[in-house]
């Protein structure tokens, strides 16, 4: 079974219909953060602030060079989010996607326990390696932002 935590609280979630669900009370939040956890270790998070949004995709908790959702690359400047901790973080708006396509994503996680949505840019095993060449690094740095560790994510 798939855990569902939104702002930091764990929800009962426990079929695809179910989830749907839920995901339409999380739209009506502005600003969230939400992950998806498999019983083998994946993770995938979800940061909206307003319009923007984006994901990151976790194989394994610790150590974990993970991935981000990919959007227009040339978009400039940062976007902050609130943790569930209640820390605001800056990301940089190239790595946000349309909030339908991380439901989407958000879903077809949920329902392949745990798989990545590789149809996501920015998903897929190649897109990211540069990361894996820097230990405790998450992303790749861009002009706007700076390299992220798994665990500041983390709950």
């Amino acid at each position: 079974m798939i855990d569902v935590t939104f702002n930091g609280q764990q929800q009962d979630v426990s079929s695809i219909e179910q989830f749907g669900v839920a995901l339409d009370q999380f739209d009506r939040v502005d600003r969230f953060e939400l992950w998806l956890s498999a019983p083998q270790g994946q993770s995938i998070c979800m940061l909206r602030n307003g319009t923007n949004a984006w994901l990151m995709y976790l194989r394994h908790h610790e150590g974990d060079n993970g991935f981000t959702s990919q959007g227009e690359t040339g978009r400039i400047g940062v976007a902050s989010y609130e943790l569930s901790n209640g820390q605001v973080d800056e990301y940089p708006l190239s790595w946000c996607i349309e909030i339908e396509q991380c439901y989407k994503a958000l879903a077809y996680f949920f329902v392949n326990e745990g798989s990545k949505p590789e149809w996501v840019s920015g998903m897929k095993a190649e897109s990211q390696s540069i990361c894996s060449e820097r230990p405790n690094q998450s992303f790749e740095p861009t002009a706007t932002g700076t390299p992220v560790s798994a665990s500041q994510l983390q709950r």
